[in-house]
């Protein structure tokens, strides 16, 4: 009888979250934003922002082995700022070149010293987590999941 019970509300309930999956893969379209200055103002169209409403993705985050802050500095300039625990190394980046999808938005930043390319991405669900990648040569050379430390705000131009 309980089985039955509880076959008979899944099946009842199957209905509502469809449709919810279907809407978010159905909402996934590619980040895209510009700056345009024409006006004399620096005017930034971003339909993958990282403030928006009560969401904000800007702070520090951490995990054992990095550290980085990641926020805007002004429109269309963004400041990604990644300390190595392990190695004490530290570097400070600025860039403007957003990508990944409106689920999974993706801001990069290029180390043209090192010829490395990091990148952070996020989910509107989810505000204090990013996740941090950094490539060498198209190759992932770091893949890591960095909690919400703080809303304190780390680098800088």
């Amino acid at each position: 009888m309980k089985l039955r019970s509880i076959a008979l509300s899944i099946i009842c309930s199957l209905p509502l979250f469809v449709p919810l999956s279907l809407a978010a893969r159905a909402d996934d379209r590619p980040c895209r934003a510009d700056l345009d200055a024409s006006k004399g103002t620096d005017d930034e169209t971003n339909n993958c922002p990282i403030t928006d409403g009560k969401f904000s993705i800007r702070g520090t985050f951490s995990n054992r082995n990095f550290l980085a802050s990641f926020w805007a500095w002004e429109p269309a300039h963004y400041i990604l700022y990644v300390e190595n625990k392990k190695s004490g190394s530290k570097i400070n980046l600025t860039g403007f070149h957003v990508a990944g999808t409106t689920n999974r938005p993706q801001y990069r930043f290029v180390d043209n010293e090192q010829k490395l390319t990091y990148v952070v991405s996020f989910r509107y669900s989810e505000a204090n987590a990013i996740r941090l990648e950094i490539y060498q040569n198209n190759r992932a050379i770091v893949n890591e999941l960095l909690i919400r430390e703080s809303d304190k705000l780390i680098g800088g131009p």
